[in-house]
């Protein structure tokens, strides 16, 4: 299950969303520093930022990885829809754990739409390629 196709579609998307978010941060499309759960968490906070997107950027790729490999299997559903179902729940639950709000629809008011933009094309990326290449190896095999 583990090809050339998984791992540089894993790295390729979290050097985007790495990028992206840092786009978002630095023109404040976000509220929210996407490193700034080293200092939540107290791990590395005094470590160079660097560090500490290079981590990021690690663990979206381990991330996206998984997600590749579980939405493979979801070859009945269309990519567009499968996406857009997760981009939803991905961006509701990292919104929700950022901005502590007190109900679901203050959480809904706060969402960024160019966030959830982001997050619907990387994992449409995402979804396309799991997709595609599990029903190429399917029909490969018949």
């Amino acid at each position: 299950m583990i090809n050339n196709t998984l791992i540089w579609t894993s790295i390729i998307s979290a050097f985007f969303t790495v990028l992206a978010l840092d786009f978002l941060r630095l023109f404040k499309f976000i509220s929210w520093s996407p490193i700034g759960w080293s200092k939540k968490w107290q791990l590395l906070a005094s470590a160079h930022f660097s560090i500490k997107w290079a981590l990021l950027f690690v663990a979206l790729t381990l991330i996206f990885a998984l997600l590749y490999i579980v939405v493979s299997y979801t070859t009945s559903i269309p990519p567009s829809v499968t996406s857009i179902l997760i981009g939803i729940v991905v961006v509701f639950a990292i919104e929700w754990t950022i901005a502590t709000p007190k109900t679901p629809l203050s959480t809904i008011k706060s969402i960024s739409l160019p966030f959830f933009a982001i997050m619907a094309i990387v994992l449409r990326f995402i979804t396309g390629t799991a997709v595609f290449m599990k029903k190429l190896s399917e029909e490969s095999m018949k």
